[in-house]
C-alpha cells in the first residue's frame, strides 16, 4: 500500500468516525469530536452536535462545566398580558 493510500484510507476512517459521532458524542474518540467541531457552520443539525461534541471534550478535560439550560416558557414576558 502506497502512502497516498494509506493517507486516503486514513481520511475515510476519519470522516466515518466523525459521521458516527453525532448523536453519540459521549463514546466518541476525540479526533472525531475534532471534525465535528470542524463542520459547526454546515447547519443547524452540526451546530447542535458541535455543542455537544464541545461540551463532551470539556467534561473529558474539566475546563466546561455543563448545566442544564433553564426552559423559558414558564418566564413572564412584558409583552404578554
Amino acid at each position: 500500500m502506497s502512502a497516498a493510500e494509506r493517507k486516503r484510507a486514513q481520511r475515510m476512517r476519519d470522516s466515518r468516525a466523525a459521521i458516527d459521532a453525532i448523536g453519540e458524542e459521549q463514546n466518541a474518540p476525540l479526533r472525531a469530536l475534532l471534525a465535528v467541531l470542524g463542520r459547526v457552520e454546515a447547519s443547524e443539525p452540526a451546530r447542535l452536535s458541535a455543542q455537544r461534541a464541545w461540551a463532551e471534550i470539556g467534561r473529558r478535560y474539566g475546563f466546561v462545566n455543563v448545566t442544564e439550560q433553564r426552559s423559558t416558557e414558564k418566564t413572564p414576558s412584558r409583552y404578554n398580558k
